[in-house]
């Protein structure tokens, strides 16, 4: 288990080297000025999507958009919102949170930029089964530029990247995060039966494909949401004499 760590360490360490970070930060600038800020200005015409203003049962496609954001959220709400932002602030202290605000800025436009090309770029041959993602966008829209040998490599090394992210990040982590919580609660459930138990509920759903992936999604993600925001309320609620107190350290802290 230790040579695993090593490896995952050296591994993580070429993955999220600070370039990497930096870089990441600068194309989200990049789309936030290219777009004309797009991650502020869709928001209206995002929630209409979502809620089902622009839905119809012949377009190519097998969830729905609210199933399709469920499905994305599903994988932040906890890994990211919670976990995470507990993780960076232990290592980075307060000044961790205003980054984390800077990144989450830029991100948007990150996002809402690589979700569209995705969109654009994906395949619907088959209807019922489609198929997208930035390896996608790299392999055909460099192709356009006759540059296909290059699409096909960015789009093996995104794959490679999200797959190595996904078992330690997606799955590891959360499955470790999961099993220590429990614990602390329940201190005579051991941390394997909790792995098990979540293999197999995750295994069941992920079989079922992309429909039953948003189908459950759909139901546990606004719930979930719910959750997160009256959790998170309630904390502040709890401590609001020292909500400009904690505003004040995070501004100090992030440049110290």
């Amino acid at each position: 288990m230790e040579a695993f760590n090593q490896f995952l360490d050296a591994v993580n360490s070429v993955i999220w080297a600070d370039w990497v970070l930096y870089a990441v930060l600068a194309v989200g600038v990049l789309f936030t000025l290219f777009s004309g800020f797009c991650q502020y200005r869709a928001l209206v015409h995002g929630t209409a999507v979502v809620t089902g203003r622009y839905d119809n049962k012949d377009d190519p496609g097998a969830i729905n958009h609210f199933q399709a954001l469920s499905a994305a959220l599903s994988a932040t709400v906890g890994l990211g919102n919670i976990a995470g932002v507990a993780l960076a602030i232990a290592l980075g202290g307060p000044g961790a949170v205003f980054w984390m605000w800077i990144v989450g800025l830029a991100g948007m436009a990150l996002k809402t930029t690589s979700v569209t090309l995705s969109m654009i770029y994906r395949n619907v041959d088959d209807p019922d089964n489609p198929h997208g993602g930035p390896m996608w966008v790299a392999e055909k829209g460099l192709s356009q530029w006759n540059f296909h040998r290059l699409g096909v490599f960015v789009g093996f090394i995104f794959c490679l990247t999200l797959l190595i992210s996904a078992i330690t990040g997606g799955n590891m982590f959360q499955a470790w995060n999961v099993a220590e919580m429990t614990q602390e609660v329940v201190p005579e459930i051991p941390k394997l039966g909790v792995g098990i138990v979540l293999a197999i509920l995750v295994g069941l759903v992920i079989i079922g494909g992309i429909k039953r992936i948003g189908h459950v999604a759909g139901f546990l993600v606004p719930f979930m949401c719910v959750a997160y925001i009256a959790a998170g309320l309630l904390v502040l609620a709890m401590n609001i004499s020292v909500i400009p107190e904690m505003i004040s350290l995070i501004f100090k802290s992030a440049f110290s």
